[in-house]
């Protein structure tokens, strides 16, 4: 079996980050410029509290929540660097997100 070269993509390289995120997106990576936006949408009402890790994005609660306990939190990139924002749990899962200028 032939080893991978450096020139293949990398399995865990930043994807474009879609208009809304949530825990199905475990272990996955975002890239997002300064000023972009995202939702991070949690439809179970008993889940934890999400933290956010660095300081590359601010996690914004949205007061407007949807029928049926869903909450909802702006993600928006403020600062190049890395950042993550993770749940623990009964089932924990975490977010990480790559900002450029």
């Amino acid at each position: 079996m032939p080893e991978p070269t450096p020139s293949q993509p990398s399995a865990t390289a930043a994807a474009p980050v879609p208009r809304f995120i949530g825990p199905t997106e475990d272990g996955r990576t975002f890239a997002m410029t300064v000023g972009q936006t995202t939702t991070l949408r949690l439809t179970d009402p008993q889940s934890p509290e999400p933290e956010v890790e660095g300081a590359a994005v601010l996690l914004i609660p949205v007061a407007n929540v949807a029928d049926g306990g869903a909450r909802e939190w702006e993600v928006r990139a403020v600062e190049p660097g890395d950042a993550a924002i993770r749940s623990v749990g009964e089932a924990p899962w975490t977010i990480a997100f790559t900002v450029t200028e």
